[in-house]
């Protein structure tokens, strides 16, 4: 779901955008989080137990991207107060402060 020109403050709403915008481009704010983020999942050994007891790699896969857009959705939620998407941008609002955070190429 592509939610255009609006705002919200919702952790399920912002997990369904990070999904869409996951296809686009990341900002370095965003790649930093990923970074730790594949580096916790990583040392996560209960976690890595879970996964080595799936045989499906697309299920192998889909449970990496969704534990990791939802650790992901969890820093956001605490760094921002708000999300906005806009001109295919999805940006992180705290204050008057508007933070880019993907931008997508819809064309």
């Amino acid at each position: 779901m592509y939610i255009q020109n609006q705002v919200f403050k919702d952790e399920e709403t912002l997990l369904e955008q990070l999904f869409d915008f996951s296809l686009g481009e990341a900002t370095p704010e965003v790649k930093a989080l990923m970074s730790s983020i594949d580096k916790e999942v990583l040392a996560n050994e209960e976690f890595q137990k879970y996964k080595a007891t799936l045989q499906d790699e697309e299920e192998i896969m889909e449970l990496d991207d969704e534990e990791r857009r939802i650790r992901l959705a969890e820093q956001l939620m605490g760094h921002y107060e708000s999300f906005e998407v806009a001109q295919s941008k999805l940006y992180g609002v705290r204050g008057e402060e508007k933070s880019l955070l993907y931008t997508i190429d819809l064309y």
